[in-house]
């Protein structure tokens, strides 16, 4: 918790409380009215249908020998373990529908009728959220029913323009995962590009972006519920062991209205459920560090940071079991478990604690479910999940220069309750419904190992020593939701309406890494002698030595309530047997910003050329809004005027402490001048404002916050090349608008630069200033551009989130999958594409070279730019249980800003400036890395135990085998001269900078 605040802030808070009060009472107000808005509509749409995205759909017509459709035939749909999920007859038009199936499993189909020879459809697995189609042509006697199947796992898909794979259980299982992580596998397709450069590395899931948007807009569906986390929707809220996953969908483009608050891109999970057998499994996995390659660019003596990784050890266990709990086989149970220990080395080159830092990461998964059968149309399932892990030195916090004294544990524990429920009303109306609970205690949490002041002292012979801090940040998360699906079909129309709404409640104290220093930090000045001396109690002790003193004041808690609800209708209109329009509505908002428009419309088609279901031509256009993550408000609360501030003092002056022993100050020091602050405001918040300084004088300050959109259209064709192999090619053009910008909105007037090496000073930048030129006229006096004198403006940076961030996306996929009935499966994936936008989403550090020009000066090629993009990946079941296979992936180089390095237009802290070249200022990311592949190949032997009940999984497996040098962070620090300076574009080192040096790793399991 925080110090108390200034006595003279007291009042100003009450005030603020009142006003933030009264805004949430009428955000409310507007929040209860268009969720009764969107009750009207589900009631008025009470005859929509269709399936969640963790259930399918199977329709389908039968026909004679003729070609005419015959009424009143028997079709039975069973599952695995012969239980017949559905029994329904045709209609006088030969139609049937099932809503509801099971995704991710084996179906067996079963039509019989009077005089004709029953047809048997065998291993059929449906996708999640996918109405597969089935034609059967019934023969008389003994003659073999032809079957035509479209939208199943091996088939093309005819029934909507959604575009992306599906990734079986044995391809999930088989591909060489790090650590085994579930988030690794959307980098099978190649839309997905990693994000190691993009911040947030600290977390135990991979992260990624898609279609040309930022990291945090992929939204995450497991078992029909949000897997997203509201407060920073850095990864999935609570991951589930890969052991537990039935199916997984990779959409590049989500077109169904069930889909939202994100930018188009989803992962949707299928748990698995348990059969009527008993089955389990035990495995021990192993990467010891002794066969791994090095990373390059450092050593044990000369690494700069904890980043600079020596060794890397895992060691993982995990298991699972699964069965009915009762003969009847109407309730069964699955639970999974997995546990991470890994040790990471980060060298430490100080003398004073010379040696390996070894940061601890340790994390847990369990997950269980539930399953019942209250009948034949009746079923529901309880799934229960636990995420929990703890690293000693996120982001390399120590190493280099940097002691383990500075050390803070982060930590991230979260767990996830749903309910699910599936009645089947009729042959046509069925109803699904979701209750989930999420909580993240903490979401994200960071505490100092060593609490206390810190100290950093320069040493001459090179190198800053730092010891002790007081930052920390404790932040929670809870999360309450509710899914319905109401589901009918006709003959010619398959019409689904919902509505799914999450409450969140999250906050807490301080921001990421930590903020306020309560406990204040001493700088010495460069000290010249020995490290060892410099480092001493001798020389830390003498406050003779110290240049200044910083300490935070203020308060640094925040707490938010946010609600996203959405309610959606789509109607798949068959116009012909062949043809399908599709068209959807979904209206969504997000209490935590001011819009209120959030109409998504999807229109598109579906054409199954020749009616053969070897053919498609899919297309579609949709509109996609974004969610504003919760956690900005820490920016609104803690840099706001009422928010922490850091106070600095150098000797002499009031507020130095008289020796090192009276650190921590108790409260601000008395006669002291309150700092110049940077301000970071919320938009739409202007009265409130007001009372501390005329927000009217301000350039461009935001009357609202708006939630990002995108409009995204897609054309594609799939052709089944033969059986189960099929081929796509599809095309993805996207236009994002109202993108998030972090802008200061009091913007000194603009620096032109047609030159290199010019420079303003900051006190120069600031005279410029809108606010300090009212200020000043009003006080009567002017502003001296040389030097900070007598009275002053209490303000100088003020920022704020600006909608005026824009993106353009060009893509180019191309996909080959192949799934085999023994349990070989490929998948090629190729993508070309060409991002650009004015500021990279969900990145930090996005300042533009000049805050009053955010328009074309800045559009340049976004930061995951990557043109070429190509993965293969496959798993081959060889003779004599062997399997082989593995994954490869070739990319091109990403962009990279280059920058001076200097504040040559004096905005300090809101500027990113760009070189000078050939008369004018050169564009965003315009350096370019070098090349990435990787070669990650597999083998494993199954081995019987004596019985066919009980196996032996021997796996290996390798990860960059070719030990090819990845670099994704290059030096993009180009000076302030004519050419380049030393070190420019050189590449950057530690795993922040660089994908993964060859490792190996290995894996046994017992099957039983």
């Amino acid at each position: 918790m925080g110090k108390p605040i200034p006595r003279r802030h007291k009042s100003l808070l009450v005030i603020r409380q009142e006003i933030d009060d009264a805004e949430q009472m009428i955000r409310l107000l507007r929040l209860r009215q268009a969720l009764f808005l969107c009750c009207l509509v589900l009631i008025a749409a009470e005859f929509a249908a269709a399936q969640t995205p963790d259930t399918a759909s199977l329709q389908g017509v039968v026909t004679g020998p003729d070609g005419v459709s015959i009424a009143d035939v028997t079709v039975v749909i069973e599952d695995s373990n012969q239980h017949e999920e559905r029994v329904v007859r045709t209609s006088a038009q030969g139609a049937f529908a099932a809503e509801g199936l099971p995704a991710g499993e084996p179906l067996e189909l079963r039509a019989a009728s009077a005089g004709f020879a029953p047809a048997v459809l065998r291993q059929i697995v449906l996708v999640a959220g996918v109405t597969a189609h089935v034609q059967l042509h019934m023969q008389i006697g003994s003659v073999q029913t032809e079957v035509r199947v479209t939208g199943a796992v091996d088939a093309v898909r005819a029934d909507e323009p959604q575009i992306g794979d599906t990734l079986t259980t044995e391809q999930m299982r088989s591909m060489p995962l790090l650590n085994r992580r579930l988030t690794w596998l959307p980098l099978l397709n190649a839309v997905n590009r990693p994000a190691i450069n993009q911040g947030d590395i600290f977390m135990n899931q991979d992260l990624f972006t898609a279609n040309g948007t930022g990291r945090r807009q992929t939204w995450f569906e497991v078992d029909g519920a949000s897997g997203n986390d509201a407060w920073g929707r850095q990864t999935i809220f609570t991951s589930v062991p890969i052991d537990a996953v039935s199916e997984m969908t990779i959409l590049d483009n989500a077109f169904a209205a069930d889909y939202g608050f994100g930018e188009g891109a989803v992962v949707n999970i299928v748990t698995r459920r348990s059969g009527d057998h008993y089955h389990g499994d035990l495995l021990g996995l192993w990467r010891p560090s002794e066969p791994e390659a090095a990373l390059s660019g450092f050593s044990t003596t000369n690494a700069s940071s904890g980043n600079d990784i020596t060794r890397d050890t895992l060691a993982q266990g995990a298991g699972s079991v699964s069965g009915p709990l009762a003969r009847n086989g109407y309730t069964s149970l699955l639970a999974s478990a997995e546990y991470s220990w890994q040790n990471r080395a980060s060298p430490v080159t100080s003398p004073l604690d010379m040696g390996n830092f070894i940061g601890h990461y340790r994390d847990w998964l369990g997950f269980l479910r539930a399953d019942h059968r209250f009948s034949e149309r009746h079923r529901g399932f309880l799934h229960l999940g636990a995420d929990s892990f703890f690293d000693t030195n996120p982001n390399g916090t120590v190493g280099g220069s940097t002691l383990p004294s500075v050390d803070r544990i982060f930590r991230r524990r979260t767990w996830t309750a749903e309910l699910g429920d599936t009645v089947v009303l009729n042959d046509s109306l069925s109803n699904e419904a979701r209750m989930q609970f999420q909580l993240a205690s903490p979401i994200t949490q960071f505490s100092p190992v060593v609490s206390g002041t810190q100290f950093v002292v320069p040493i001459s012979s090179g190198g800053t020593f730092t010891s002790g801090t007081s930052q920390s940040a404790l932040l929670l998360n809870r999360q309450l939701e509710a899914v319905d699906t109401l589901t009918r079909t006709w003959s010619r129309n398959e019409l689904r309406s919902g509505f799914d709404v999450i409450h969140a409640r999250n906050g807490g104290n301080s921001k990421e890494f930590g903020g306020p220093i309560y406990d204040g930090k001493l700088t010495y000045f460069t000290c010249t002698g020995t490290a060892s001396y410099c480092e001493s109690s001798t020389y830390l002790g003498n406050i003779a030595n110290v240049q200044n003193y910083t300490q935070s004041y203020g308060n640094a808690d925040y707490v938010v309530d946010d609600t996203l609800a959405a309610v959606f209708v789509q109607d798949d209109a068959h116009v012909t047997h062949d043809f399908t329009l599709n068209l959807g509505l979904r209206y969504e908002l997000q209490s935590f910003t001011d819009s209120r428009a959030g109409f998504a419309p999807r229109a598109g088609f579906a054409w199954n050329v020749a009616g053969r279901g070897m053919t498609t031509v899919r297309g579609g256009f949709g509109l996609y809004y974004s969610q504003v993550v919760d956690n900005s408000e820490a920016n609104y609360a803690l840099t706001g005027p009422t928010g922490v501030f850091n106070y600095t003092a150098a000797p002499g002056q009031a507020g130095f402490p008289s020796s090192v022993a009276d650190v921590p100050l108790p409260a601000f020091p008395a006669g002291a001048t309150a700092p110049l602050r940077s301000l970071y405001l919320r938009p739409g918040q202007a009265k409130y404002y007001d009372q501390f300084f005329p927000t009217s004088t301000l350039n461009g300050y935001p009357d609202a916050l708006r939630n990002p959109y995108n409009e995204q259209w897609t054309l594609s064709a799939e052709q089944q090349l033969a059986r189960a192999w099929v081929l796509s090619a599809d095309y993805v053009g996207a236009h994002t608008l109202k993108i998030v910008r972090p802008l200061d909105v009091d913007a000194p007037s603009s620096f032109v630069r047609n030159a290199p090496g010019r420079v303003r000073s900051a006190q120069a930048a600031n005279c410029t200033r809108p606010y300090w030129i009212a200020w000043y006229a009003q006080s009567g006096t002017a502003c001296d551009p040389v030097k900070n004198a007598g009275a002053t403006p209490p303000y100088s940076l003020i920022q704020s989130d600006v909608n005026d961030g824009v993106a353009y996306y060009d893509a180019l996929d191309v996909n080959v999958s192949h799934h085999a009935a023994n349990g070989s499966a490929l998948l090629a994936s190729y993508t070309w594409s060409h991002a650009l936008d004015t500021v990279d989403p969900d990145v930090p550090g996005q300042n533009p070279n000049d805050p009053r020009m955010t328009g074309r000066a800045e559009l340049g090629n976004a930061i995951f730019d990557q043109r070429h993009r190509f993965v293969l990946s496959g798993v081959y079941a060889a003779p004599f249980g062997v399997t082989t296979g593995g994954i490869a992936t070739l990319a091109s180089g990403l962009p990279y800003n280059v920058v001076t390095g200097v504040t040559n237009s004096g905005d300090t802290g809101a500027t990113t400036d760009r070189p000078v070249m050939h008369g004018s200022v050169i564009g965003r990311n315009t350096g370019l890395g070098t090349a990435v592949y990787s070669v990650d190949p597999f083998v494993g032997k199954r081995i019987a135990l004596g019985t066919e009940r009980v196996h032996a999984n021997l796996r290996a497996e390798a990860f960059n085998v070719l030990n090819h040098r990845n670099v994704v962070g290059f030096s993009g620090t180009w000076g302030n001269g004519a050419a380049a300076g030393l070190g420019f574009g050189a590449p950057l080192a530690g795993v922040t900078n660089q994908l993964l040096a060859r490792e190996l790793q290995f894996s046994a399991q017992i099957e039983f």
